[in-house]
């Protein structure tokens, strides 16, 4: 006799993945001692369902060792982010993988709008500290960047522009190769973590939400550092938003602070239709062991929440200095490589590009890469689209 509570984990994976005409004991082995390891927040052996739940409610999370900002880091987990345990088991159980708009996986574009104006005078006295530390430290490429960066601030001031200011830009290359992105927007600053010019931000706030719904874009609330720890300042930065014109559907909490067992029904609870803040900061992968969307598992309630969770695959911050270390170059090869697996095995995922990456001049490469990054998606059958509209497809598809 299979406990209830055990057919609802199963029929939540299984629906997951797409296999809803299949049953636990019937169609899928049960092995009782498997699901047993997993009621005690093990890891079972044996038994691909039962690891497959094990892997996607996030029960290796419950009492992991996190890093400095709270989150759950790659080197802290037992999977192969680049080999999905949950797309495996969908290729056993001989399940297609969903095409979304038709096409063989989808990539929603995403940015986080953490910086929208450089050249505020903290910002001008850290790019001269950089520059310094870079002539200090033998680093001529990135010292010249900067310095060509800050030659070119007289010319911002005059003409009131500044590089961070692309938005219309970023809208423009992705509408001419038939692609939609959605941009996170700060509107909370609680934290030194949130911004060092906070006043700015304030400032041009409106302005900032009058240009990406001008554009067409899709705005969603970037949770600020301390809003993952504080519902009710999430519910603030939500309504400021929709206040200026934004209808706020989806959100990515600022840093990845996102804690499954602690902070992603508070999004379910203010209505927001979907997430996209479940990725690694450290690597590329799927962080839930899935390269689909999925709704999160609520540990203490037993069941799905309402909440439609988007993977984030990859962003350009993973290759920093601080993480992998990689120019846009190196970085093109391994991004490359996780579109070629999606065209084989599908996803539907999301990336994302930080807005100060798009000035040509001063971006090393990394605007460049974007735009070639979106032509390689759609070269392997690929479609990229707002996080919104991923969203909208797969909560039509996925169990409540």
């Amino acid at each position: 006799m299979i406990r209830a509570e055990i057919e609802l984990r199963a029929r939540w994976v299984l629906d997951t993945i797409g296999g809803h005409e299949l049953g636990l004991g019937d169609d899928v082995p049960y092995h009782e001692g498997a699901w047993e390891q997993v009621t005690r927040g093990e890891r079972p052996v044996g038994d691909d369902l039962a690891e497959a739940f094990f892997h996607l409610a996030r029960l290796e999370e419950r009492s992991a060792e996190r890093d400095q900002h709270g989150r759950f880091s790659a080197t802290a987990s037992c999977l192969d982010p680049l080999d999905p345990p949950l797309e495996r088991l969908r290729r056993r159980l001989r399940l297609e993988p969903p095409r979304w708009l038709g096409a063989r996986f989808a990539v929603a574009l995403t940015h986080d709008v953490d910086v929208p104006w450089r050249w505020t005078g903290i910002g001008m006295r850290g790019a001269a500290a950089r520059l310094k530390a870079h002539v200090l430290g033998g680093r001529p490429g990135p010292a010249l960047r900067e310095a060509r960066a800050l030659g070119g601030v007289p010319l911002h001031k005059l003409r009131r522009t500044d590089p961070n200011w692309r938005f219309d830009a970023i809208v423009d290359l992705e509408g001419k190769r038939g692609a939609a992105s959605t941009f996170f927007v700060l509107a909370g600053h609680h934290d030194p973590h949130d911004g060092a010019a906070p006043e700015v931000y304030e400032r041009l706030l409106p302005s900032l939400v009058d240009t990406l719904v001008g554009a067409g874009a899709e705005v969603g609330v970037h949770g600020s550092y301390r809003a993952a720890e504080r519902p009710s300042l999430l519910a603030d930065e939500k309504r400021r938003l929709e206040e200026l014109g934004a209808g706020v559907q989806g959100h990515r909490y600022h840093y990845l602070r996102v804690d499954p067992h602690r902070n992603l029904r508070a999004l379910e609870e203010l209505g927001l239709r979907y997430d996209s803040s479940f990725g690694f900061a450290d690597t590329l992968g799927f962080r839930a062991g899935i390269a689909h969307p999925f709704r999160p598992w609520d540990v203490e309630a037993g069941h799905p929440l309402d909440l439609v969770e988007i993977p984030l695959a990859a962003m350009d911050a993973t290759f920093e200095e601080r993480y992998l270390d990689l120019p846009a170059r190196a970085a093109e090869r391994h991004l490359l490589s996780l579109l070629d697996w999606a065209a084989v095995n599908g996803g539907g995922f999301s990336v994302l590009w930080h807005t100060d990456r798009f000035d040509r001049g001063t971006s090393a490469g990394w605007d460049r890469l974007y735009a070639r990054f979106i032509d390689a998606v759609a070269a392997r059958g690929g479609v990229c689209l707002s996080a919104g509209a991923l969203a909208e497809e797969a909560a039509a598809r996925l169990p409540t």
